[in-house]
């Protein structure tokens, strides 16, 4: 099967523009003159870039943040449980009931919460923690070992043996049929593929020219986009281009550009390849599921004890959020952050059972961000106390003993 990349949309970050905001407030360019205004001023000091609560007021308020930078987290009106983040680049004023924080980009950050005088913010925990996750590369081409073009003018076989690494073959002109383990694949003009640790026979048809680049990446699973052939949008091809130009060049950047150009090649490919296979994602498949849905749900019962975060399982199984939602709820009827909390809610009383460990200690075990949302969150599922169920399971244990006492000496 080949895959016709054509580009996808571009989803940009929420900004504090006058469309965006609109609903949640407004913003302004000067500091409130308090006393003239006859207005309180409460500075908040942020420790933490993790946020467990919101605040509300019941009135209209100023937020300002002199120095250091943030975000401002807010509910949205229509859905208390969607969260919604904006740069906080002015003075920000937020609308009556609405719940927001500010996420602090780099801490200790202080910050002023301008109300009426009397007017005192009330505190609305949240679920589950929010931990806003910067813009960031999960996936990272380690290096270039060789890159090279060839021009065949007549028909031609090519033994390439097997090693270690990645190998990308791209078909400039011609036509090629590469047979790997997997199958043999035909390649025509602008057509790729990549393979890994697999003997390839790749034989060429007259007047064919082709990019062979061999490169490692730091990941410990392999590539989910080996093994198929991908035919290139003339964005790639430019991309590929610019790769093999600068594989001919000798200046201080040309390494660094090498690797910045096959890498955007390679996230090209791995976006395109999850959007065309999404149905197949989410098909009933036993493949599908045990392939990827099994991986992951292993991927979180070792990492129990870790504060795993749903962006962090996205970038380790390149998969998009919005897909990583529906393949839960398909196959498992949850959202993956519920099926996280369960297991790790689970967890905790087969650790209280044990009686190995306070309360406090399996909370901070299993990565809750204080001992009192886990006992919230735990009295919501089972509809009891982590220390009542201590208790209960203490007196079921007496009861078991017969309620022996020790003799006398």
């Amino acid at each position: 099967m080949k895959y016709v990349h054509s580009g996808g949309d571009k989803s940009m970050i929420n900004k504090t523009v006058d469309n965006s905001f609109q609903p949640y407030g407004t913003f302004y360019d000067e500091p409130v003159d308090v006393e003239k205004n006859g207005l309180m001023r409460l500075e908040i000091t942020a420790s933490s870039k993790k946020l467990d609560h919101l605040f509300v007021l019941s009135c209209d308020a100023c937020i300002e943040c002199p120095q250091g930078t943030a975000r401002i987290l807010i509910a949205d009106p229509d859905d208390a449980n969607v969260l919604k983040s904006f740069p906080v680049r002015h003075y920000l004023k937020i609308s009556a009931g609405l719940p927001f924080n500010l996420i602090p980009l780099c801490v200790p950050l202080t910050w002023n919460l301008i109300t009426p005088m009397e007017q005192q913010p009330e505190n609305v925990p949240l679920t589950s923690p929010y931990t806003y996750q910067p813009v960031s590369a999960p996936f990272h081409l380690r290096s270039i070992i060789d890159c090279w073009f060839t021009q065949q003018p007549e028909s031609y076989r090519i033994t390439r043996h097997a090693h270690r690494s990645y190998e990308l073959i791209y078909v400039y002109e011609g036509s090629a049929d590469i047979t790997l383990s997997s199958g043999k694949y035909s390649l025509q003009a602008h057509d790729l593929i990549i393979y890994h640790a697999d003997t390839a026979q790749i034989d060429l048809s007259p007047s064919t020219s082709y990019l062979t680049t061999v490169f490692d990446v730091n990941q410990r699973r392999s590539l989910h986009i080996l093994d198929h052939t991908f035919h290139c949008t003339s964005e790639m091809q430019q991309i590929l281009w610019k790769l093999l130009i600068e594989s001919f060049e000798h200046s201080y950047y040309t390494r660094t550009l090498m690797v910045c150009y096959l890498q955007e090649t390679l996230l090209l490919l791995m976006q395109f390849y999850e959007t065309v296979n999404h149905e197949t994602l989410l098909s009933d498949s036993q493949l599908s599921r045990n392939d990827l849905l099994s991986e992951i749900l292993a991927y979180m019962n070792k990492r129990i004890a870790e504060p795993v975060t749903i962006e962090e399982i996205c970038h380790e199984f390149y998969i998009s959020r919005s897909s990583l939602q529906a393949l839960f709820k398909t196959h498992l009827n949850t959202s993956p952050k519920n099926y996280l909390l369960n297991i790790k809610l689970q967890k905790s009383k087969e650790l209280i059972r044990e009686n190995q460990y306070t309360i406090s200690e399996i909370a901070y075990m299993l990565g809750f961000s204080s001992i009192h949302y886990f006992s919230r969150l735990f009295k919501k599922y089972f509809n009891t106390t982590p220390s009542a169920y201590l208790r209960k399971i203490s007196e079921n244990q007496n009861k078991q003993n017969g309620g022996a006492k020790r003799p006398n000496n």
